[in-house]
C-alpha cells in the first residue's frame, strides 16, 4: 500500500525462490550420489508438503536433463538475487539462506553462462561426481 513495497515484497519472494531453488539443487545432488532414481524422489516431493511449483518444475528439469532453453535463464534468477541481496544489505538484514542460494547461482552463471536455472544443479553433480536422471543409473 506504501510506495515501494511492491519492490521489497518482490526481493522478499526471490529471497524464497532462490533459496527453494537451491535447496532443490542439493537434495538432487545428494539424491543422486546415493543411486536414488530421480523419478522416486520426485514423486516423494511432489506428494510431500516441500512439494510445490518451483520445486517439482525444477526437479523435472533436472532429472530430465533439461538445462537450457527452458524458458527460466539463470541470469534472471542471479539479477533477482542480487536485488533481494542489496536490499538486505541496505537494511541491515544478513538474509542467511538467500545468502547461500546467491553463491550457488553465481557458481552456475559463472560456469554455464547460457543455462537456465537447474543448470546450478550440474555444477554441485560435477563436484560429487554424481548426476541426477529420471531412471536409476545402469
Amino acid at each position: 500500500t506504501r510506495p515501494g513495497d511492491g519492490q521489497t515484497v518482490t526481493a522478499c519472494l526471490h529471497s524464497l525462490i532462490g533459496a527453494q531453488f537451491s535447496a532443490t539443487f542439493d537434495a538432487a545432488a545428494l539424491a543422486a550420489k546415493a543411486g536414488v532414481p530421480g523419478q522416486v524422489l520426485l514423486d516423494v516431493f511432489s506428494t510431500s508438503s516441500a512439494g510445490c511449483g518451483i520445486v517439482n518444475n525444477a526437479l523435472q528439469k533436472i532429472i530430465d536433463r533439461q538445462f537450457e532453453g527452458t524458458g527460466s535463464h539463470i541470469n534472471t534468477m542471479h539479477k533477482d538475487l542480487t536485488i533481494s541481496m542489496n536490499l538486505g544489505e541496505e537494511l541491515g538484514v544478513p538474509l542467511h539462506t538467500a545468502a547461500a542460494a546467491m553463491q550457488i547461482f553465481h557458481a552456475g552463471r559463472t560456469k554455464y553462462p547460457n543455462g537456465d536455472n537447474w543448470v546450478c544443479t550440474r555444477v554441485i553433480e560435477e563436484i560429487v561426481g554424481a548426476e541426477l536422471h529420471r531412471e536409476a543409473a545402469k
